[in-house]
């Protein structure tokens, strides 16, 4: 079975490196990448949808600074409708809705103090090793690893 990652993301552009080192982790796990780069309708557009139901994990990142927050947002409400093993990232001074807060595949993240975050999802990944049979788990499971690199390497630590 092909694994395909599909990575959505709204950052700088010169913290776009992350995305190149992310995507390497993946591949290195054996993943095929797709991303929706450069993309800025607010629908989702056929091609993206397309590859959103055909991933194995989807990936979103929403920074402060990002001018895709919106597009983020909507792929991964497509990855959840679908059933995809997800996790979005969120960096804490974004403006989210107050039920995301507690989606189980939301994380919310700090750039300055991201050690707090780290060991959360270092226990969730643990956690969810042992719940392996829903998609939420399987979002940590597969996702957690990368989630830690992005945090990472985003904070100014």
């Amino acid at each position: 079975m092909i694994k395909i990652a599909f990575i959505s993301y709204a950052l700088k552009d010169n913290e776009q490196f992350v995305l190149t080192l992310l995507s390497n982790l993946l591949r290195d796990e054996g993943y095929s990448i797709n991303s929706s780069y450069d993309d800025y309708s607010y629908l989702v557009q056929r091609a993206t949808h397309s590859n959103i139901i055909k991933s194995s994990l989807f990936i979103g990142l929403i920074t402060q600074y990002g001018d895709r927050n919106q597009n983020v947002f909507n792929e991964w409400k497509v990855a959840l409708n679908y059933k995809i093993p997800s996790l979005l990232l969120l960096e804490d001074s974004v403006n989210i809705a107050p039920e995301l807060m507690s989606h189980p595949n939301v994380v919310r993240f700090n750039r300055h103090y991201p050690n707090q975050q780290i060991e959360q999802i270092k226990a969730t990944i643990r956690n969810s090793k042992r719940n392996s049979e829903n998609n939420s788990a399987m979002g940590w499971i597969l996702g957690g690893i990368a989630a830690l690199a992005i945090i990472k390497l985003l904070s100014d630590e």
